[in-house]
């Protein structure tokens, strides 16, 4: 894993001119989810959002874990920002000399063209598809569901289909392996940003966008707009106890094995104090095992 560096500053000028042409809009409204997968890896290149990458070790202890049979471990990426969890899963089973069978499922073609993108990159196969998760089926199980920071994006009354989307699509002793953030004191409705959290925010945009305009070839205050439109957008279901996501797993009939502190893990935005991600809280990373 040490040898892994993402191409970042390669794939999110990419991300950021491909967005508006590729990424889904709502038939309704036309609204589409550019402002997220076309501004995330600006995110990533300017240090303010948390990814696979803070919690690598983590990731690649318990995929070691997970015993796969005979043939190539299958492994579904559930949900993807852009390609980094598919990057890290490659890196961690080609250390053992093993390559993995792994699938991509998002509702996004810029997600999916970004994990093509890299796969080509990294000289791997990947399977792509776009489905929303609680619609997709595969014609064989998996050995390990990985994802990152996706509980979130449903409601909770849904998040029961979602786990239990996963437990069908996992073989008998197969893993769901995420981490994802832990909001103590949030309310039960979607979180956004405070006054407070903005304004370090869009500070540190503006600030870390000059240092990194020859990469994307925009103006800093152009890549300040496209922050506040994210701000705007981002409202993410919190999750609010470790207990609340053990009594979630274990209602889906996944038994959690690990519910561990992730507050080790280097912190996005810790030398500006701003943070991509609205709210307070912890991380905490999770494996839990199909009974």
């Amino acid at each position: 894993m040490k040898n892994l560096k993402e191409p970042l500053e390669l794939s999110a000028p990419l991300a950021r001119r491909l967005a508006p042409q590729l990424c889904r809009k709502d038939p309704a409204t036309g609204e589409s989810c550019s402002w997220y997968h076309g501004f995330w890896q600006c995110l990533r290149l300017m240090e303010l959002v948390v990814t696979p990458a803070h919690h690598a070790a983590f990731y690649q202890r318990a995929l070691q874990s997970i015993p796969s049979g005979n043939g190539a471990p299958r492994v579904l990426i559930s949900g993807a920002a852009d390609y980094s969890m598919l990057a890290h899963v490659l890196a961690i089973y080609r250390e053992r000399g093993v390559e993995p069978a792994v699938t991509v499922v998002d509702r996004c073609d810029t997600a999916l063209y970004l994990n093509r993108w890299y796969a080509e990159h990294a000289s791997a196969a990947v399977e792509c598809s776009r489905s929303d998760i609680l619609e997709y089926t595969a014609s064989a199980p998996f050995d390990a569901v990985c994802t990152h920071s996706f509980l979130g994006q449903f409601v909770p009354d849904e998040r029961i289909r979602l786990l239990t989307k996963w437990r069908q699509l996992l073989r008998p002793g197969g893993a769901v392996i995420t981490a994802n953030k832990v909001r103590a004191t949030a309310g039960a409705e979607p979180a956004g940003f405070s006054p407070g959290q903005a304004q370090s925010f869009r500070a540190a945009v503006l600030h870390k966008a000059a240092a990194l305009r020859a990469i994307w070839q925009a103006d800093p205050a152009e890549i300040v707009l496209e922050a506040e439109v994210y701000m705007n957008e981002l409202r993410p279901w919190p999750v609010r106890s470790r207990e609340e996501i053990r009594q979630l797993f274990e209602a889906c009939g996944l038994k959690v094995v690990e519910l561990s502190d992730a507050t080790h893990a280097p912190a996005a935005g810790r030398q500006t104090g701003a943070s991509a991600s609205p709210g307070s809280g912890d991380g905490v990373q999770i494996i839990a095992t199909r009974l």
